[in-house]
């Protein structure tokens, strides 16, 4: 199992509740391989294993993987792509390169994992990104059988990447065995924009445990909002800010607190915002909360009074985040990208359009809240969830079509 850094922080806690149906099959041997490993690593299952062949590389390393790759094929295949497409650019061709230099020092690594550890059956990628890329290419030298890779928001998407440039996808989408998406729309896209082959992709969504409580509503006067997500543009935080300042001024008499979880590089930009543009309205108050681990997150909804979940974010796939606070009872307000509309609907919450307005937020924020449905709201959160994205059903799952390719 090829992650970026899981075991190792930040991100990727949603493999915390994969792994364990990983763990729990006796067919499965799995050893995971982070491409970063830094600080004290989050606990694994017992019957995982963690290998570090792939992490930290040296910097003589790093230089030599660099002036390799400048002389492949694969780099100058990428400058090629590059020119016919009109993309071609100092920090593209500069992409190119550190990319194709990270995909021949991880071909490296997992030929010499394999050298010590023997054939893998199957090499899983969470990411379609370099390291996927490199177990194509160590494949090629045999040693391992098949190759897998999910795709999720960020290594699917090109507009979510600088100058709309994603480094050497096309170059190796045809080659895996399979490639699992998130929704139908991923999926398309993929077919669409690099050229997949339609019979290759499969739909496996994540999932996340059924929460065994369900939060509770705020009282009489209050209203207390969520969000998840890292402080990142793509994420839009200003429009929940702005949004929520239309509502409190619309609603005096309400008590109104947003509470936001994630940090990231623009964490302190958010909160400097949010104070800015909340001073003045005395009915609202704030928390950014900063990264909390990912069961402390499944607590809080249960230990809090949370009345509804925000996400404005311009490019998604089917976000856990949102699945979170469904499971426990707790209705969202998103936009209409990527694969939110699998999860969010007029009957679970609101789905908005792609680039909403404050106003559309607001009056959103209004009938979820304040309207005669909102209790029913809840409970058909926590059933859309139920039946659609939970963790025994999706990941088992998921599990064994991993299995069945690797016995095939």
């Amino acid at each position: 199992m090829l992650t970026n850094a899981y075991p190792y922080h930040p991100g990727e806690q949603f493999i915390e509740d994969e792994i364990e149906y990983w763990a729990r099959n006796p067919a499965a041997h799995v050893t995971v391989l982070p491409a970063v490993a830094k600080g004290e690593p989050r606990a694994v299952p017992g019957t995982v294993s963690v290998d570090l062949c792939m992490a930290n590389g040296s910097v003589t390393a790093r230089f030599l993987s660099a002036m390799g790759a400048l002389f492949s094929a694969m780099f100058w295949r990428e400058l090629v792509y590059l020119w016919r497409s009109r993309k071609i650019g100092m920090y593209t061709i500069a992409r190119a390169l550190l990319h194709a230099s990270k995909v021949i020092a991880q071909a490296k690594s997992l030929r010499r994992y394999i050298a010590r550890q023997g054939e893998v059956d199957v090499a899983y990628c969470y990411w379609n990104e370099t390291q996927s890329y490199a177990a194509l290419l160590a494949r090629k030298k045999g040693g391992i059988r098949k190759v897998i890779s999910r795709i999720h928001g960020i290594d699917l998407h090109e507009t979510r990447r600088p100058h709309s440039y994603m480094p050497l996808k096309r170059q190796f989408i045809q080659d895996y065995d399979r490639v699992f998406t998130t929704s139908r729309a991923a999926q398309a896209y993929l077919e669409e924009t690099y050229g997949a082959a339609a019979e290759s992709i499969r739909v496996s969504p994540l999932g996340v445990p059924l929460a065994d409580t369900l939060s509770k509503p705020s009282g009489a006067g209050s209203l207390h909002v969520v969000s998840v997500s890292f402080c990142l543009p793509v994420k839009r935080l200003d429009r929940i800010v702005e949004s929520l300042r239309l509502f409190a001024l619309r609603h005096k008499e309400v008590e109104i607190l947003w509470t936001h979880i994630g940090g990231g590089p623009l964490f302190g930009e958010v909160r400097d915002f949010a104070a800015s543009r909340f001073s003045g309205v005395d009915n609202i108050s704030f928390e950014l909360l900063g990264e909390m681990a990912n069961d402390t997150v499944k607590k809080y909804y249960l230990g809090k009074s949370v009345d509804l979940f925000i996400n404005m974010s311009e490019s998604e796939g089917v976000p856990v985040s949102i699945m979170e606070a469904m499971s426990a009872g707790v209705p969202a307000i998103a936009p209409d990208v990527g694969g939110i509309s699998n999860l969010v609907s007029s009957q679970c919450g609101a789905l908005l359009g792609q680039c909403p307005s404050s106003e559309d937020v607001a009056d959103a924020i209004d009938l979820i809240a304040f309207g005669e449905r909102r209790d029913v709201l809840r409970t058909n959160a926590r059933k859309m969830v139920e039946e659609n994205f939970s963790s025994d059903r999706n990941y088992s799952t998921f599990v064994a079509s991993v299995l069945a390719i690797g016995a095939s």
